[in-house]
C-alpha cells in the first residue's frame, strides 16, 4: 500500500476533481449552446387621472339616520367575491371609543349626496335605535348578520 503525505492527498484529489470536471465541459465537436431568451419586458402600469368629486374615501365617514341624527362612522366595507360592495359596517355607539358596537348594515340602505365641500354626506334610511337593535358584527368566517331597512309596503312578503 502506498502512503502519500497529506498535502499528496489533497494534490491527487484537485487533480480528480478538475479531471471530472474537464470531461463534462463541451469538446470542440460540440456545438455552442444557444443563448437564454432574452427576459419578457413587462408592459409598464397605464395612468388615469380621478378629478375632485369623482371618488372619495367612505372609512372614517359620519352616518346620518333619516331624521339627520348621526347613526355612526363607517369602519369597513364588505364585498362579495366579484369585489362588489354588499355592506359596510358601521361604529355605533357608546362615548369616546367606550361602549360602541359595530353593526353591519346592507350597502343599498346607503344614499350618498354632494355637497359644496366636495366630500358629500352618507345618509342611512335607518334611524339609531334600529341599528342598535341588531347583533354586532364579528367577522369570523360565519354568516353575517345584515341590518335591512324594514319593508314600507304590506303585501310583500
Amino acid at each position: 500500500m502506498i502512503q502519500f503525505p497529506a498535502y499528496g492527498s489533497c494534490l491527487l484529489l484537485a487533480l480528480l476533481v478538475s479531471g471530472a470536471a474537464f470531461a463534462q465541459s463541451p469538446g470542440p465537436d460540440t456545438p455552442p449552446a444557444a443563448p437564454a431568451p432574452p427576459a419578457a419586458q413587462e408592459i409598464p402600469a397605464e395612468q388615469e387621472t380621478m378629478y375632485q368629486g369623482e371618488a372619495t374615501s367612505i372609512l372614517g365617514r359620519q352616518v346620518r339616520g333619516p331624521d339627520d341624527k348621526a347613526v355612526g362612522r363607517i369602519v369597513d366595507v364588505l364585498v362579495d367575491n366579484t369585489g362588489q360592495p354588499r355592506a359596510v359596517v358601521v361604529d355605533v355607539g357608546g362615548f369616546l371609543g367606550i361602549g360602541n358596537r359595530r353593526i353591519a348594515v346592507t350597502w343599498r340602505a346607503l344614499h350618498f349626496s354632494a355637497d359644496v365641500g366636495g366630500e358629500g354626506s352618507i345618509t342611512l334610511e335607518m334611524t339609531v335605535n334600529q341599528i342598535k337593535a341588531m347583533p354586532e358584527y364579528k367577522a369570523a368566517g360565519r354568516p353575517v348578520v345584515v341590518a335591512v331597512p324594514p319593508r314600507t309596503d304590506q303585501t310583500s312578503p
